[in-house]
């Protein structure tokens, strides 16, 4: 059915407008799996960078944190941290700083004090305190990276940075197990 000649000039640009709107809600509704997708894909894009800056964050603190514990230690060696820890299997090799470590004087049996500074030849300190029903242990860890302070500390009471050589009095004391 062909339209009369005076019909279509009069609305040819409103037919042309409703055909071009078809087109385009056409193209709309075909392109609609794909705007899903990348919304899906630029939400994990967005869920990525999220991980990612919570990750640098932490790394960030834990940074912080680490040079901290180091500032701590560095003052506990620089102080005077005159006791060091010798294994409890064997005192001619140094032991290490732990959370929870018992640490005892040879010489008596006995726990070391609460708030004593014990240090491991390895930059570990800790400080000695009561826990409750476990005793008393070492808390408080910092370790340091510099190691020449730990061997200036060692240095300073007699002690021979290669191997523990058992003394007490000051110097080292035993782990206990």
């Amino acid at each position: 059915m062909k339209l009369p000649f005076r019909y279509r000039r009069r609305h040819q640009s409103t037919v042309i407008k409703v055909v071009l709107g078809v087109a385009l809600v056409g193209c709309a509704i075909a392109s609609i799996p794909d705007t899903q997708r990348n919304l899906e894909r630029l939400s994990q894009v967005r869920d990525r960078a999220a991980a990612i800056s919570t990750e640098q964050e932490l790394k960030k603190l834990d940074a912080e944190k680490v040079a901290a514990e180091a500032e701590t230690a560095d003052m506990r060696l620089m102080k005077g941290c005159s006791t060091f820890l010798v294994s409890a299997s064997n005192t001619a090799k140094f032991g290490n700083v732990y959370p929870g470590g018992k640490v005892v004087n040879p010489a008596t049996g006995l726990s070391l004090a609460p708030g004593s500074v014990v240090c491991d030849n390895q930059g570990g300190t800790a400080v000695m305190a009561d826990i409750g029903g476990s005793g008393i242990a070492m808390t408080d860890i910092a370790i340091t990276q510099d190691f020449q302070l730990v061997r200036k500390a060692m240095d300073l009471h007699g002690i021979n940075p290669q191997a523990g050589d058992g003394r007490v009095g000051g110097a080292n004391a035993r782990l206990q197990h």
